[in-house]
């Protein structure tokens, strides 16, 4: 059903920066901030009010559609306010004295609304100006691997025909249309030049909504997000070097997807010619098109023909007349392909005015909260939000979501967590990224610990959460646990939990050292869990857990599901302090079941060794119980050179990985022992 939509935002009262463009009309004078400026949005469009200026005989007012549009003279008045019909235009205002220009002020909604790291263009903008943006963000961020910026691209509906897209680090492109297919761009392209050919590295990133009419480069790993893309010609998701990702859904590609050197790659609810290489791990879930053929392991493809609940991540819509609103998309089961074919489209439209829109440059925990309590659903615009205390999600429904890879980051005087839902149904939190600080009890927890509550009616959606301890601090981090779910009836699609294992901060251990400026700097980022998982019948699709110092994933829930695991091991752990068992196995398992689980299925299971010399009993724990079942699981090691093995794949069987062997493979696992056919 479509849900109920309104003009956005009436009566508010705003700022306006001065971060547009300049324009050839006054290319001799400086922009000025408003200080005073205001706009209100009225059943008329939009009532201006600029600053009066000292000495002015008079006001002229421009007026362009979009952000690079042609400006037009609308208006010549002697006093500083002007209505136009137009919400989401463009304006200058040009205070005159003696017919020379004596102040100028830029006015725009959209900008001040979300910011000046989010760009919004529309169809009338003049390419080459967009173009430059575009350029200039990927010139900054191309190798921005733990930059504090963050950038949205939106594209209004329409053709983009000469606009290319080229995309760094801690960016978003987005279309604002209803279907992907209602805006449409000449060239999109990710790569990784700036690491020579090499994708390991190019994480958090995002492109979203909208159509590209030749081939895409898509050279990308972990914590990136390619959803409801029409593609009409090939993919490849590799540059020539190694590449290890990555995730794509609700997603069509008329031509083939070739993974190159991907290792492993998750694929849900999306439509292609051909699926092209194979790599260690493919999981399809809900697809359709022609797989990677052979039987495991020789042909390692995993295929669930439907995903059996699912909703796809919200997203910003703008339609002409109407306005900005958030898009809910309707849930889906036992579903196969994408969610927008044949232009029928089913969920909710939230209205923007019923969003808190938060902007780091002016939002606080406190701030957030208050929005909260007034029953706002919540839009973070990108940027660094450093939270002192846990924002807290308490009303049943309520939507969390962000752009640009808005990023919460715990502050020094936050020992608690970043982000509390209570245990209530319908929350959907989607788009973000989870910064650990100094020491932080979690970076975000769902529910309360041994509910019996029921959200089978209503689940809670969790879409493209990224949570990282280490790497962008230059000091020490911690996190007991990055993620807690105890809710029942969770759906979590698409997650990256990393103990950053290079950059700033990275340490087994906590140490000091003095830096290049003689200051003394401690050092480590120490952990114990990435995720656990306490809650009932909770579903995950693409789950990536690495480099915690204990189990990297914990599930305690009955009839846990995952379609897709990835995980590596800690790269720097000292083995006197990495054992497990009461000290009588080597290292913690990365996928631990609790002992007490009935019933448990996971499919397309793979953990990654590369320590210094340590060894790993066993890389899953699971109990042996007929409920557990466990379909294409394997394990790698990739630095058998340096030492260090893992025994075995799962409770002591599947055989041993180390310098003489790099992998072992299982295709089945039930009843407490590995099994040469399936369930039947």
């Amino acid at each position: 059903m479509r849900g109920k939509r309104t003009a956005v935002g009436l009566c508010v009262i705003l700022l306006f920066a001065a971060a547009l463009p300049m324009l050839a009309a006054c290319d001799d004078k400086e922009d000025v901030r408003a200080e005073d400026a205001k706009a209100e949005l009225t059943a008329e469009g939009v009532e201006l009010t600029f600053d009066a200026v000292e000495g002015a005989e008079e006001y002229r007012i421009y007026h362009s559609p979009s952000r690079y549009g042609e400006y037009e003279l609308v208006s010549t008045q002697k006093e500083p306010t002007y209505t136009h019909e137009d919400a989401y235009g463009y304006f200058r205002a040009e205070a005159v004295r003696e017919g020379q220009v004596i102040h100028t002020e830029r006015l725009s909604w959209e900008t001040e609304t979300f910011g000046e790291n989010t760009y919004i263009y529309a169809p009338t903008d003049d390419s080459e100006a967009v173009n430059a943006d575009i350029a200039e963000k990927f010139e900054t961020l191309e190798d921005g691997q733990f930059s504090s910026e963050r950038f949205a691209v939106l594209f209004k509906p329409g053709q983009y025909a000469d606009v290319r897209m080229q995309m760094g680090y801690y960016t978003t492109a987005a279309g604002l249309g209803l279907s992907p297919e209602d805006v449409t761009l000449g060239y999109f392209n990710v790569n990784a030049q700036w690491f020579d050919g090499n994708a390991t590295h190019n994480f958090w990133r995002g492109a979203e909504n909208f159509t590209v009419t030749g081939d895409v480069q898509w050279a990308v790993s972990q914590a990136t997000s390619f959803r409801r893309m029409n593609i009409l010609g090939g993919m490849s998701l590799s540059d020539g070097g190694w590449s290890s990702g990555g995730y794509i859904a609700d997603s069509r590609v008329a031509g083939a997807i070739d993974s190159g050197s991907q290792q492993q790659w998750f694929t849900r609810n999306s439509e292609f010619a051909q699926y092209r290489n194979d790599g260690w791990s493919r999981v399809f879930v809900g697809c359709e098109g022609q797989t990677p053929g052979g039987a495991w392991p020789s042909g390692r493809s995993t295929v669930i023909e439907e995903s059996p609940v699912v909703s796809e991540k919200p997203f910003l819509v703008f339609e002409a007349g109407i306005g900005y609103s958030v898009f809910i998309p309707a849930l889906r089961q036992n579903a196969a392909g994408v969610s927008w074919d044949g232009g029928v489209i089913r969920g909710e439209y939230i209205p923007l005015s019923d969003f808190y829109v938060a902007r780091a440059d002016r939002d606080t925990a406190a701030t957030l909260n208050a929005a909260l309590e007034e029953g706002k659903h919540l839009f973070f615009t990108p940027g660094v939000y450093r939270l002192d205390e846990a924002l807290r999600v308490e009303k049943a429904g309520t939507v969390v979501t962000g752009i640009g890879l808005a990023t919460l980051a715990v502050s020094d005087a936050n020992t608690d967590t970043l982000l509390r839902v209570s245990d209530v149904g319908g929350v959907n939190i989607s788009g973000l990224l989870f910064d650990a600080g100094t020491h932080s009890k979690s970076l975000m927890e769902v529910g309360t610990e041994k509910t019996s509550v029921s959200h089978a009616g209503d689940r809670i959606f969790l879409s493209d959460l990224f949570f990282r301890v280490g790497g962008a601090a230059r000091r020490y981090t911690s996190a007991d646990v990055c993620l807690v779910i105890n809710s029942n009836d969770v759906v979590c699609d698409h997650f990256w939990i990393w103990r950053a294992d290079h950059s700033y901060g990275v340490g087994w251990a906590y140490s000091e050292f003095t830096d290049e400026e003689g200051n003394k700097v401690t050092n480590g980022n120490v952990t114990k869990n990435g995720l656990v998982v306490n809650g009932d019948n909770v579903l995950a699709y693409a789950l990536m857990v690495e480099h915690f110092h204990e189990y990297q994933a914990v599930w305690n829930g009955e009839n846990g599901t995952v379609y897709f695991y990835q995980s590596e091991t800690p790269y720097d752990p000292v083995q006197a302090d990495w054992t497990s068992h009461d000290g009588a196995a080597p290292g913690y398992a990365s996928y631990k079941v609790g002992d007490g689980v009935q019933k448990h299925t996971a499919y397309g299971v793979g953990v990654y060794g590369y320590s210094s010399g340590c060894d790993l009993a066993n890389a899953i724990e699971a109990p042996a119980a007929d409920g557990v079942y466990f379909e294409h699981l394997f394990t790698v090691m990739l630095s058998g050179h340096r030492g260090g093995a893992i025994y075995n794949v799962i409770n002591g069987a599947g055989g041993r990985v180390d310098a003489d062997r790099f992998d072992r493979t299982v295709e089945f696992y039930y009843g407490g022992q590995i099994q040469e056919t399936g369930r039947g």
